[in-house]
C-alpha cells in the first residue's frame, strides 16, 4: 500500500513518469505531449511570456515543465481534484498539466458547454502566474490567498476570461454557482482593486 501511495504522489509531482510520448525543450520550459508538438508553441509560449513580463511580479522566464493531454487517461487520472479545469499546478510545483490541448487552434477546453474554451497560450500565462505568485509572496502564503486574489489575478495577467459578458449575464440565470463565473467575477475585482491600490501588487497581496 505505500509503495502504491509513493507511486501516486510521485506521478502527482513528476507527470513524465506517464510517458508522453512527445517531448520538445522550449526556451527555459520542456513541453510534454501525447501529440507530435505543433511548432507553433512557440509563438504560443512567446505570447504567454510577453504578458507576464507585464506583470510587476514577473523576475524573468520561468523553468515549467508543460503537460499537454487530449482529456483522456493521463489528464483523468492526474486530475482527480479538478478535472473540469483548463489546467492546473501543484503547490511546490513547476508542472502544469492541460486538459485537451490543440496547439495550432491556440485553445484549451474543459467540455462546459458555456465557458469551455480558453486560448492555449492564456490557460499558459493564467498558470504560470501561479507559479510566479508562489514565488514572490511564498509557497506557504500563496496557497493562504483567497480565491478571489489568487485566481482573479491569474486571469488579470492572461487578460482573458472563459466567460464573455453575455455569457456571464446568462450563467448567472442559469446555473450562479458555475465555476466560470467565480473566476469572471474575481478577475474583475482584481482590476478594481488594483486600481484602488494604484497598481500596486504588494498592497494587493497584503490586504487584499
Amino acid at each position: 500500500m505505500a509503495i502504491l501511495l509513493l507511486l501516486a504522489v510521485a506521478t502527482i509531482y513528476a507527470p513524465q513518469l506517464l510517458a508522453f510520448p512527445y517531448k520538445q525543450r522550449i526556451g527555459t520550459g520542456t513541453v510534454y505531449a501525447e501529440r507530435p508538438i505543433d511548432p507553433r508553441i512557440a509563438s504560443e509560449l512567446a505570447h504567454a511570456e510577453g504578458l507576464l513580463r507585464a506583470s510587476p511580479i514577473y523576475t524573468g522566464p520561468l523553468d515549467r515543465s508543460l503537460f499537454l493531454t487530449d482529456g483522456g487517461w493521463r489528464w483523468r487520472l492526474l486530475a482527480i481534484q479538478s478535472p473540469g479545469a483548463f489546467a492546473f499546478r501543484r503547490p511546490f510545483s513547476s508542472a502544469i498539466v492541460f486538459n485537451r490541448s490543440d496547439i495550432a487552434a491556440d485553445r484549451v477546453t474543459n467540455g462546459r458547454a458555456i465557458g469551455g474554451i480558453r486560448t492555449l497560450s492564456g490557460v499558459i500565462t493564467h498558470e504560470s502566474t501561479h507559479i510566479m505568485i508562489a514565488n514572490h509572496v511564498g509557497e506557504v502564503r500563496s496557497a493562504m490567498l483567497p480565491t478571489w486574489q489568487q485566481e482573479g489575478y491569474a486571469d488579470h495577467v492572461a487578460r482573458e476570461s472563459s466567460l464573455t459578458d453575455a455569457d456571464a449575464a446568462r450563467l448567472r440565470k442559469t446555473d450562479p454557482a458555475a465555476t466560470a463565473l467565480v473566476y469572471y467575477d474575481a478577475r474583475r475585482r482584481v482590476a478594481a482593486a488594483l486600481s484602488a491600490k494604484r497598481g500596486s501588487v504588494d498592497a494587493f497581496f497584503a490586504g487584499g
